[in-house]
């Protein structure tokens, strides 16, 4: 009863999984990775202590449920229950036609010739988020997880909704978002307790609290439905763009349900990379000034275009190598549909599978000396030579995510906006904590001094 045993891989008893539920609430990844140490890169455990799972950190298993037998792993109800229930039904929790319907849709909003168009607002809102920096770096040091919360809620809110939502209501969907991401994560370590969460009403608080986010984003939507099509932003492409097979536009409910989604899947990625690119520049500086000189070259005084920012190679080593440490995705979901089978390891059918991407990423086997900072690791003869599935911090596969190039558009903009202007460091030369959520946060402040560029 308490050994559980799900398949043939190596095993956590679920006598284990159950003690080990409460210490998952606070950190999975440690957990994890307690587990990938002693069993190796695949196992099984019961998620939560109920949940029959196969966890891999092998880029060839992540690779055949991702791609080469995609159509056998479906999005757990991780996705299609637990988020659904607050966040509605849209590109990210469906599968099947539904999926490539929407996605066929959605991407011409990530279409590199509409992110050009979209560079020059983006660039005025940052010079505004610049403006601000400066005053509070002055008045002594930040967090800057929180000032990245805001430098990317304001870009990616102002790509969706254009200029006219307003900063704080911004930042009132910004707070509900991650109330609700927090509540989602409980539910996802601690399903025995969603029946105490309904009967408690902290179900329906969440629920007025995204009530309350959607108010907002629809008072938008339905005013640039009856005002016209306004900015060159996001909301505009759901808005105009027609189905391929219907000729139709979406409604106004699933207009509201994929920019909310998009503005969720943004802000949430992009800031969290960021705090972690920046504390990892804090703690290796020659970095810093390597990529200074290179922004030099590159772009000089020129203008920030999407041209020059992708031609920023070392800078994207560096932004590649943070990413591999601290990936926003730490883990995806998928669930069996049929008995499957792959590098001798059976998966029957209903098994949750998690690629561990953050294990993935630190496979002994694909990386050396993993937990050094390393960007020449992505150098284009050793990426390479390594396996495509051992560095996937955007997914991989058909459903890989659909706004990786804008999130490395934003972050390139911050970095050499900040770059330019800034040595930094960090106050305390300590390790940060990892906060495994949906994403990877940092766990508190990091709290960093700024001073002009020497």
């Amino acid at each position: 009863m308490f050994e559980g045993r799900i398949t043939n891989a190596p095993h956590v008893p679920r006598g284990r999984a159950v003690l080990d539920s409460r210490a998952m609430v606070r950190n999975p990844v440690a957990v994890f990775e307690k587990y990938r140490a002693r069993l190796g890169p695949t196992f099984t455990v019961h998620f939560g202590g109920v949940k029959p799972s196969l966890v891999s950190t092998d880029p060839v298993v992540v690779e055949h449920v991702l791609r080469g037998n995609r159509d056998n792993y479906e999005k757990s109800d991780i996705q299609v229950e637990r988020m659904v229930e607050f966040q509605g039904k849209g590109l990210v929790n469906s599968h099947g036609e539904v999926w490539l319907r929407q996605r066929k849709l959605l991407a011409q909003g990530f279409r590199s010739s509409h992110l050009t168009k979209l560079l020059p607002m983006q660039q005025d809102v940052l010079q505004e988020l610049m403006n601000g920096f400066d005053h509070d770096v002055r008045q002594g040091p930040v967090d800057v997880h929180q000032q990245m919360v805001r430098f990317t809620l304001r870009l990616v809110g102002k790509s969706m909704f254009g200029r006219s939502m307003r900063d704080e209501e911004l930042a009132r969907i910004g707070e509900t978002i991650s109330a609700i991401q927090a509540f989602i994560l409980r539910q996802i370590v601690q399903p025995w307790k969603i029946p105490w969460f309904r009967f408690s009403g902290l179900s329906e608080k969440h629920q007025q609290l995204r009530r309350d986010g959607d108010a907002i984003a629809l008072r938008h939507i339905q005013a640039r439905l009856k005002e016209g099509v306004g900015d060159n932003d996001f909301l505009r492409i759901l808005l105009e763009a027609r189905y391929h097979d219907t000729g139709q536009p979406m409604s106004e409910a699933m207009v509201l349900i994929e920019s909310l989604q998009l503005l969720v899947a943004g802000n949430e990625t992009s800031s969290n990379a960021l705090t972690w690119i920046f504390y990892l520049l804090a703690r290796h500086p020659q970095h810093i000034l390597a990529i200074r000189d290179e922004i030099a070259s590159v772009i000089g005084e020129d203008a920030v275009d999407f041209r020059n920012l992708h031609q920023l190679e070392g800078t994207m080593r560096v932004l590649d190598e943070a990413l591999r440490l601290y990936p926003p995705f730490w883990m995806i979901d998928r669930i069996a549909l049929q008995d499957d089978e792959i590098g001798g390891v059976h998966i029957p059918a209903g098994t949750l599978v998690i690629p561990y991407i953050y294990g993935t990423h630190r496979n002994p086997e694909h990386w050396q000396d993993v937990e050094s900072f390393d960007p020449r690791r992505f150098d284009p003869e050793r990426r390479k030579a390594r396996h495509p599935f051992a560095y996937i911090p955007f997914g991989g596969g058909p459903r890989m995510c659909i706004g990786n190039n804008m999130a490395i558009m934003q972050m390139l903009m911050i970095i050499v906006a900040t770059v330019r202007k800034y040595d930094f460091r960090l106050v305390k030369d300590e390790a940060v904590e990892i906060q495994p959520m949906m994403l990877l946060r940092p766990r508190g402040a990091v709290t960093m001094s700024f001073r002009a560029a020497s």
